[in-house]
């Protein structure tokens, strides 16, 4: 079953969701040939929600969030469905595409460190990103609308802040540095890419409280790829849960964290501590697919603690298990089917 199958309402009304991936697959150039990092992916972030994007490292979030506004290396191969704010993005051409990306779908990454220009002043960053999503700003109203979104980011002394350079600043304004840098855009959607990461425990906790403070206030959809569930049982509306290149789990994210209903999803609460209140945490044995491992079945079918048999031989599709949440696992599905 697809995501379009879920209730959902035809590309262009009121309610369509603000982002909508549809059977994307993307292939890139590896050292044994072309190898999928995304198989198949489909999900929706509706309007005016946080969804988070959940799985370990080389799951496919940071990949689908990348495709979604098109920054994949070079040579990547892209096939499937995305639309953003009712616009096909790959078919922008590369004026429309630099446009979408100034004004419409704005990206946050994990290293602020990296995403700045060491050598020019905060200020001038963020003049330049306000004017590139409106051309008609003169410097000085940009230069105002970037102290004013300092200011609402919660960097003190917004004025002083715009002439200091990188280096001078701490990670955690820095981050904060690089929200303002999208919002001053007006974006509708943000895309945040492991944005705490980096950032100690404390920081984390404010930036998160920042990110839905602008959700609830502007309206601004969001999209947080995470490994962090505590990330998710914060500020998510959503849960997309991502393993070997495909969703494997999504639905609403405190039923999703309450009853999961994948392994996949059930073995990472295991082996987190806030969520796993027994006194001894349960690892998840093994590791990963390696991109270029075709597996005939589940992907997870090798780790999983209740792997049947016909796991390894049948890949179990998205099916919903209860109202709004899917489920691609195979016992869980004839678990609900044997019930009926």
């Amino acid at each position: 079953m697809t995501a379009t199958e879920i209730d959902s309402p035809p590309a262009g009304t009121a309610s369509a969701p603000a982002l909508r991936l549809e059977d994307v697959r993307v292939e890139l150039s590896g050292s044994s040939g072309r190898v999928q990092i995304l198989r198949g992916v489909s999900f929706e972030v509706p309007r005016g929600q946080i969804v988070a994007l959940a799985g370990e490292s080389g799951s496919g979030k940071s990949t689908a969030m990348l495709a979604a506004v098109r920054l994949l290396p070079w040579g990547a191969g892209v096939s499937g469905t995305i639309e953003c704010q009712g616009e096909d993005v790959r078919a922008l051409s590369s004026r429309q595409l630099r446009q979408f990306r100034a004004r419409t779908a704005r990206v946050i990454f994990q290293d602020p460190w990296s995403s700045l220009h060491p050598m020019r002043s905060v200020g001038s960053q963020l003049v330049e990103s306000a004017r590139s999503a409106d051309g008609s700003l003169s410097k000085a109203a940009a230069r105002e609308l970037a102290v004013e979104t300092l200011r609402r980011v919660g960097i003190p002394d917004p004025k002083a802040r715009m002439d200091v350079y990188p280096h001078q600043i701490s990670g955690g304004q820095l981050q904060r540095v690089m929200i303002a840098m999208a919002l001053v855009a007006r974006p509708a959607v943000l895309l945040c890419d492991e944005p705490t990461t980096a950032l100690d425990v404390t920081t984390q906790a404010q930036i998160l409280d920042l990110l839905r403070d602008l959700n609830r206030s502007e309206g601004i959809t969001v999209l947080i790829a995470t490994h962090d569930l505590d990330v998710i049982a914060g500020i998510a509306d959503r849960l997309v849960v991502m393993y070997a290149g495909r969703v494997v789990e999504d639905g609403p994210a405190q039923q999703v964290l309450a009853a999961p209903k994948h392994l996949y999803t059930w073995s990472l609460l295991q082996a987190a501590p806030a969520h796993q209140h027994e006194s001894r945490l349960r690892p998840i044995e093994g590791r990963p697919p390696r991109s270029d491992e075709n597996l005939p079945g589940c992907a997870f079918a090798p780790r999983c603690p209740g792997a049947r048999d016909e796991c390894t031989g049948e890949l179990p599709g998205l099916e919903l298990v209860a109202v709004g949440h899917r489920s691609a696992c195979l016992p869980v599905q004839q678990q609900k089917e044997a019930q009926q």
